[in-house]
Parts: C-alpha cells; sequence; structure tokens
C-alpha cells in the first residue's frame, strides 16, 4: 500500500474524546496491547492504488492506520510498525526468512511457501486477520498485512502455491519514511526463542521439522516472493551460525540498558584514565566523537564486554555524551555538523577514585595514526588501456602490430604508428615534421573532407588522433582476484550524503561490488565505527545495493574504502547535505 509515494493531507489535532476511544478500540481489538491515550495527529491518504484512509500520528512517527482491507469493506484499524515494535505481541507472528524479508520490503506479498514453521507449528490465525511478519527468530515486525488463508489449512510449505499475506505496510516502505525511520529494535523473544534454538538442535541433528522450507524452487514468482539458493545456503549452516553467534555474544545478549549504560561510563573513564591522559592527550583535542568511541572507547572496554550503544538506555552515542558532559566529565563541541570532544576534565571526582584495569587492547592515544595505516590492504591497481577500433586493424596489421591479448599501452600505440611511417617512407623530406598520409592512414585517421584535401598532416597531430580512435579499456587488478579488463574509464564509487525528512543527514555508498568490497561488512565496520545505524539496501533499477549509515560520514567511509584498497581516485563524493565535507 505504501511502497509507493502516497498523497496526504494537512495533519490536525486529534481531540481528547477521540484519543480516549482510539485507545479503548486498540486495548479491545489487539491482544496485550495496554498504551494509555496521548496527544496524536490524524491526516488522510490516498495511495499509489487508489487506497484511502487516515494515519494517526504521535509527534515523530506514524503509529495506526484507518483503512479498508482485500476481502473486507469495513474501516480496519492497523497498527504500524512503530507500534508493532512497543507491543510486539500484539499481533500475531509469522516468520520468514531475512532474503524473503528483502523482497517484502520492496513490495511484495508473503508467498505460503516462504513461510517457516516452529516446531509447534503455525500460529492459528484465520483469513482477513491482521498478522506480523518478522525475520527468522525475531520479535520485531518487518511488515504488517492481513491473512489470505486461513493458517489451519497450511498442511505444508514445501512446494505450496499462493499467498499466505498479503502486505499491507512495511519497515522501509513510505510510511516509515514519514517517522524517525528508527531501526527495528532488538526484542526478547521468550518462549520464540526457545522453539527457535529446538528447531536449530534439530537440524544440527539431522532431523528438522516436517514442514521444513526448502524454499528454492517453492515460491510462485510471478507474484513476488522469490526466494534463492541462498536460503538454502542458509539453512544449511543456520545451526553452525546461531551457534559461532551464541557463543560469542553471550556475554552481552544478555545485557540490561542499565548495564550497558554502566559499561559505557566505565570505557570512559578507563580511556581517560590511561590512553587520553592529561600528559599524553594534548594535540589530540577536539576528537571527532564516533572517533572517540570506536578508536579509544571499544578497544578498551572490559574484557569479555562488548559495547552497544543501541543496547543501553541512551541509543545514540551523542545523547550518551551529552549525558557525560552533565556529569562533568568532558565538554563537547559542533564543528561543521559534527560532534567533537574539547575537553576532558580530569580533576572529575569519578576519575581521582577511578582504579584503572588491563584492557582487552590498549591504543595509546600517539599510535592511533599508526594503527590507521598499517590497517591498509593491498591497493586496488588500475591499468589504462587500449584496443584498435576496426577502421585501424588493417594499419596495424602491416606492421604485425595487433598484440595477441587485443591491448596495448598508449606508448606501444604510438609506437606502432612509427613503426607503419617508416616502413612505407612517408616522412616528408621538406618538413620531418609532416608525414604523408596514404590510404591506410585516411581510412583510419582522417575525415572524408581531410581525405580530399590534404596530402601531408603533422605528425604529432597524427599521433593524437590515434590516441584518440583507439578504444579506451582498463584492467583492474582486485588482491586475490584475477584482472579483467572493461571497456571505458573505471566505475566509481558514488559516496552521497543527503538529507532525509526531518532535516537528519544519511551516508549512502553504492557500487561497492565491482571492487569486491562486501557491503554488509562495510556495514558492519561502519556500525562501530560512527555509532550509528546502518542498513543493506538494494538499489532500484539497478543488480546491486547501496550501505546506509545515519549521519554526515564521508570521511570515516573514505577512509574506510581507502583500507579495504579503494584508491581514492575512484570514489565520487557528492555532498546535498548543505555541511561542510568532512
Amino acid at each position: 500500500m505504501f511502497k509507493k509515494p502516497f498523497q496526504s493531507k494537512p495533519q490536525s489535532a486529534l481531540r481528547e474524546s477521540a484519543c480516549r476511544q482510539l485507545a479503548h478500540e486498540a486495548q479491545s481489538t489487539f491482544h496485550e496491547f495496554t498504551a494509555q491515550p496521548g496527544k496524536l495527529q490524524t491526516q488522510k491518504f490516498v495511495s499509489h492504488i487508489g487506497d484511502k484512509g487516515d494515519i494517526i500520528s504521535s509527534s515523530t512517527d506514524p503509529l495506526w492506520i484507518r483503512t479498508t482491507l482485500p476481502n473486507t469493506s469495513n474501516m480496519v484499524l492497523v497498527p504500524t510498525v512503530y507500534t508493532q515494535w512497543q507491543h510486539p505481541r500484539m499481533l500475531p507472528i509469522l516468520w520468514t526468512w531475512p532474503v524473503v524479508i528483502e523482497k517484502l520490503v520492496g513490495g511484495a506479498d508473503l508467498m505460503t511457501a516462504g513461510l517457516v514453521v516452529p516446531p509447534g507449528g503455525l500460529p492459528v490465525v484465520t483469513k482477513g486477520s491482521l498478522v506480523a511478519v518478522c525475520a527468522h527468530g525475531e520479535m520485531a515486525a518487518r511488515a504488517v498485512g492481513v491473512m489470505d488463508v486461513d493458517t489451519r489449512e497450511i498442511r505444508e510449505v514445501v512446494g505450496a502455491k499462493g499467498k499466505a499475506v498479503r502486505v499491507v505496510h512495511t519497515y522501509k516502505d513510505w510510511l516509515w519514511e514519514a517517522g524517525s525511520k528508527d531501526e527495528p529494535p532488538e526484542i526478547p523473544v521468550d518462549s520464540v526463542e526457545e522453539a527457535r534454538v529446538a528447531d536449530v538442535e534439530k537440524s544440527a541433528d539431522g532431523e528438522g521439522t516436517t514442514d521444513a522450507v526448502d524454499t528454492k524452487d517453492a515460491v510462485d514468482t510471478t507474484d513476488a516472493v522469490d526466494t534463492t539458493d541462498a536460503v538454502d545456503t542458509a539453512m544449511e549452516n543456520l545451526s553452525v551460525q546461531d551457534a559461532a553467534a551464541e557463543s560469542e555474544t553471550a556475554a552481552t545478549t544478555h545485557v540490561t540498558p542499565a548495564e550497558m549504560d554502566a559499561l559505557l561510563m566505565t570505557s570512559l573513564k578507563q580511556v581517560m584514565a590511561t590512553v587520553l591522559d592529561e600528559k599524553h592527550t594534548g594535540e589530540q583535542l577536539p576528537i571527532a566523537a564516533s572517533t572517540l568511541f570506536s578508536t579509544y572507547m571499544l578497544p578498551n572496554a572490559p574484557r569479555n564486554a562488548e559495547l552497544d550503544v543501541k543496547k543501553s538506555s541512551y541509543k545514540k552515542l551523542a545523547k550518551f555524551l551529552k549525558a557525560m558532559e552533565k556529569h562533568g566529565l568532558l565538554g563537547l563541541k559542533d564543528i561543521r555538523g559534527e560532534m567533537h570532544i574539547k575537553s576532558l576534565n580530569w580533576t572529575h571526582a569519578d576519575l581521582r577514585t577511578y582504579t584503572p584495569y588491563s584492557a582487552k587492547h590498549v591504543v595509546k592515544a600517539e599510535q592511533a595514526p599508526a594503527v590507521e595505516k598499517t590497517q591498509k590492504g593491498n591497493m586496488i591497481e588500475l591499468e589504462e588501456l587500449l584496443r584498435v577500433p576496426p577502421a585501424l586493424r588493417p594499419l596495424f596489421d602491416d606492421v604485425n602490430g595487433n598484440p595477441e591479448s587485443g591491448y596495448m599501452t598508449r606508448q606501444q600505440a604510438r609506437y606502432v604508428l612509427e613503426a607503419y611511417i617508416k616502413r612505407h617512407n612517408l616522412v616528408d623530406t621538406r618538413n620531418p615534421r609532416n608525414i604523408r598520409v596514404d590510404h591506410l592512414v585516411c581510412d583510419g585517421l582522417l575525415t572524408k573532407d581531410e581525405t580530399a584535401k590534404l596530402t601531408f598532416y603533422p605528425r604529432d597531430k597524427l599521433q593524437q588522433r590515434l590516441q584518440e580512435r583507439m578504444i579506451l579499456c582498463t584492467r583492474l587488478t582486485v588482491p586475490g582476484n584475477p584482472p579483467v579488463v572493461r571497456q571505458g574509464r573505471p566505475p566509481t564509487i558514488d559516496i552521497v550524503c543527503e538529507k532525509k525528512m526531518g532535516n537528519k543527514v544519511v551516508t549512502r555508498v553504492m557500487g561497492l561490488e565491482v571492487y569486491g568490497v562486501d557491503p554488509a561488512s562495510l556495514a558492519k565496520e561502519l556500525r562501530v565505527a560512527c555509532a550509528s545505524s546502518t542498513s543493506v539496501d538494494p538499489v532500484p533499477g539497478k543488480k546491486t545495493v547501496s550501505v546506509l549509515v545515519q549521519g554526515h560520514q564521508v570521511k570515516i567511509m573514505t577512509r574506510l574504502l581507502n583500507d579495504r584498497g579503494v584508491p581514492t581516485d575512484l570514489l565520487k563524493v557528492t555532498d546535498k547535505s548543505g555541511k561542510a565535507k568532512k
């Protein structure tokens, strides 16, 4: 319904009586919904396919949709993903694979073959009921839709045809864009998690469930969700990946927000006491907030602890640092739109009583630049080559100038033309700077008018004409991969910094695959280095993806790509945010 831009009228405040009526309706309709009425706004909308209704929003996010659903004639109250994230058990939950979620976000409906059946079977949901669609093992909805079939009629999903859920609204659609554009939160799964773990254990033992999903051939691609071989691979490695992730993150998955708050403050005090101390900091200040977090706080966290601002009560690094400024540990300053630490208070009472611990990996302040340099691997190599066009092949064949590979350098092309001139004695005896043009030179390098009028042509201009007529190619050598020759100049990696709704700035990078850069790996490193949320999204109309990170992160993005061997010359930066480039 909202996969494309929709038309809407201006918002108007909802009366208190209407807010109370809405809260009562929601509490009586949806399971475990206990929210109290608050100040809300409403606006009418018309979707791109003509669906009409009302959007009810808070000051930051759209919370409800009141519209008619497929196979119904009455107006129905539908929660958005923002509401479901706050009350994750208000709707029955169906699971699907992450690769299918990408298709749903693109505007597809959920096919029966794309369902993941837990050991206890699918929940009982009748046709026409609202459901939340989540990625396997998660509780945060990625889509909200209406059932197209009764789940009791679904005997098995392997090879099944037809739609299971008609999607109404998804994470990352245009309705989501109208809100704060938050990422799905991590919600404890409780009993559902136990069922998932049991399912994983069975798959590890080779048992599986009777409804285990093999979606390679099971999806009707004419309607929407086309699950690829990646699903099969993910299913085969599911138990191994989950076991590894569970063992690596066991220390932090159960950390409460209060405990993560304490870890963040402890790491900051550790950095101030041992790394950015009063003797060695000096010229280091001011320090970018993202640099403080990624270069200093993360390596100096307590052993067996992983810092994650998203798991704290602050949710954002900026809020944590502002709280520390209010506490008196540091001072902040905004430089060209980016938060910096301008001062550190080493005389604070907390530091006088603080006892440093042995960190898992200490990065000294004066060593930080050297660390970045040592992380750089082999650089991607680019070599400009030329290919002989059909019109010049007779000239090159005359002096055996066509290389076996079909490609040559500019200097080699110059040598071929000089060899042809020398072999046919084309130099003007009265002026050696001029060359007598014969039929091969005329056919390959001169225009029809020049051929009719000219007998001699300047040697330097003839060489320049040759360089212009040759076909430009580029040999690309990515470390670890065989060289590849492409016609034309090498494609650039586009880094675009732009404003979104609400004056929020995001940085997007596209075109990574050509140079062997893994988008998911880069997104993960950006999330840590920038202490901001990231996402990997398909680019509409292209067989590529983009990596998006919140904030003006051009400088960090460039550094991370350089560390992966991408030369700065291949980066095309476009700043649409109105802020100075970093």
